[in-house]
């Protein structure tokens, strides 16, 4: 009796619990149809916003394609013009060492009717881009003319910071002239300033996402990025078109690594980040002593100090290719694979911190990222003598690194030196950038960049 007691009790609860997942089936059943015919009461439809994609592939494509094509044809100009100008320049000595004083006066001369195109670019275009004017025609000719002496040779100075001004005003007028308002004038500049510099660094993805990240320095806007990853391929294969596809980082030898390195790898990351917090405190330094000059005196003051930094760099390097490298960084490609003798590594690391300091930091036009590509080439060299089978391995995680630390861009400087040196290094790399950039927070080279969780502690605290 009791056993078929349970058994019914059994059969009982069965049921209660066949007909709740019944009463439920039938309730969502109910629930299911409810929210569609409330979801139609409504006046809620599934449906494509026509006047959004229409703006969309009317205009930003249209726009994009534009940027891309003009300014990967100015940056190939702007290449046949250094390179061949660098070529004169290379066949006496004497002449790269005389050759940026004669630059200097003219950076003096044009600084004094335009002072927008003086110094590094990026910074002045950061703070621009914040501003409701555009950049005057006559300032972009202006800089387009000094760029491409200073580029030429006799100066370290990268060809980032040229590239990034051109372009963000070359955007800006393309999406003018395109019926795009003031009120876009920010994405505009982004575009143009990537597109530009993704041609001229050969590094399409790596610049998109270095111009964001330049802009907006811990706080990342995707908006712009799909238009400017158009323009910026657009610029690279115009400027490939003309100028060939090689990669700018010229290696011969594959990078190779192993895990017992990593620690190392840290450490190197560490290393990189004190010298930026040098690089960073002098270079800033140089820029307000340099204010009490006059804007004409300043450039020729700043390169008559730093030609004895020039001249010593030659003689430690025994290497003309040192004084030529924003032409064709064959300097960096040499410390990526070459082991340096480390006295050497370290007298191109002091007299980097103070030519650039002393030139760029006085008003001469040129981009901060090459300096810091080698600063970053000659810590790893240093680095890669304990490792010599990883030698390239070292100087691109040490490019990577320095780059991320200076300009807090950690994304862009992996992207960047991987496709620059068509080498995938990315797992080290990550450990010394991600090092570099945490132990590097509260400074940055270039001027304009602010720190967004800076004013969100400040909010915290004032809650608390």
């Amino acid at each position: 009796m009791q056993e078929e007691q349970k058994n019914s009790n059994e059969e009982e609860q069965e049921c209660k619990v066949d007909k709740k997942t019944e009463e439920c089936s039938i309730a969502n059943k109910i629930d299911y149809k409810g929210y569609i015919k409330r979801c139609f009461n409504r006046n809620i439809e599934l449906k494509f916003d026509f006047l959004v994609i229409s703006h969309f592939f009317g205009r930003w494509i249209p726009f994009a394609i534009a940027v891309g094509f003009i300014t990967g044809s100015i940056a190939a100009l702007m290449d046949v013009l250094i390179i061949n100008i660098n070529k004169f320049l290379t066949t006496n000595v004497i002449i790269v060492l005389i050759y940026p004083l004669l630059v200097s006066v003219m950076v003096g001369f044009l600084t004094s009717k335009d002072t927008s195109v003086a110094g590094a670019g990026i910074g002045y275009s950061v703070l621009h881009l914040k501003s409701k004017t555009y950049l005057k025609f006559k300032s972009l000719v202006y800089k387009f003319i000094l760029s491409v002496f200073v580029l030429s040779g006799g100066f370290i100075a990268g060809r980032e910071g040229p590239s990034f001004f051109l372009g963000v005003g070359i955007g800006e007028w393309v999406g003018k002239s395109y019926g795009l308002g003031k009120g876009y004038k920010n994405i505009l500049g982004l575009i143009g300033g990537g597109a530009f510099t993704g041609a001229l660094l050969k590094a399409p993805l790596g610049s998109s996402i270095f111009a964001m990240e330049l802009e907006n320095m811990y706080d990342f806007d995707y908006r712009p990025f799909t238009p400017m990853i158009i323009a910026s391929i657009i610029s690279y294969l115009t400027f490939s078109f003309f100028r060939g596809t090689h990669p700018f980082i010229l290696l011969t030898d594959k990078p190779e690594w192993t895990l017992t390195s990593i620690p190392y790898i840290i450490i190197m990351g560490l290393v990189i980040s004190l010298i930026t917090y040098i690089y960073t405190f002098l270079f800033h330094f140089s820029i307000d002593v340099s204010k009490i000059i006059s804007a004409v005196k300043r450039p020729i003051l700043g390169t008559l100090v730093a030609i004895p930094f020039l001249i010593g760099l030659y003689i430690v390097t025994k290497d003309i290719d040192m004084l030529s490298a924003p032409a064709h960084m064959s300097i960096v490609s040499k410390l990526a694979q070459v082991p340096f003798p480390i006295y050497v590594d370290i007298a191109i690391i002091i007299f980097t911190l103070m030519i650039t300091s002393l030139t760029i930091g006085f008003g001469i036009p040129g981009g901060l990222v090459l300096p810091n590509l080698i600063i970053g080439a000659a810590t790893g060299n240093i680095f890669g003598h304990m490792f010599p089978n990883e030698m390239v391995m070292f100087t691109l995680a040490g490019m990577g690194s320095a780059l991320s630390a200076a300009a807090k861009t950690p994304l862009a400087a992996i992207v960047m030196i991987t496709e620059m040196s068509h080498a995938d290094v990315v797992i080290p790399m990550t450990s010394a950038v991600i090092t570099s950039y945490i132990t590097s927070f509260g400074f940055s080279l270039y001027l304009g960049q602010e720190n967004a969780l800076r004013p969100l502690l400040k909010r915290r605290s004032v809650k608390k």
